[in-house]
Parts: structure tokens; sequence; C-alpha cells
């Protein structure tokens, strides 16, 4: 094996990981999004709610 493809060889594996890193990460957010629970108002609460679907 060549130095040359030795390179592109790395190269190609780097760009692949940082591609499912991303790809990872991306799912990560999409999951804490759509995963946040609903908003359950208080008896106690004083202050408004956070979101104003609340």
């Amino acid at each position: 094996m060549t130095a040359q493809v030795q390179k592109r060889l790395a190269i190609g594996g780097a760009l692949v990981l940082m591609a499912l890193l991303f790809a990872y990460k991306g799912y990560m957010v999409r999951v804490a999004i759509t995963s946040q629970s609903a908003c359950v108002a208080q008896e106690s609460a004083t202050r408004a709610p956070a979101r104003h679907a609340c």
C-alpha cells in the first residue's frame, strides 16, 4: 500500500466518521425536541408558564 493510498483512506475514514457523528448529533437533537413533556398547570404556580401553549 502506497503512502498516497494510505492518505486517501485516512481522509475518507475521517470524513465518514464525521458524517456519522453529525448524523448522531442531529438525531439526538430531534429526539430531545420531540420528547418534551406536555406542560402541566400547577395550582401553586405563581409565575406564567414557560410556553404559550400552556
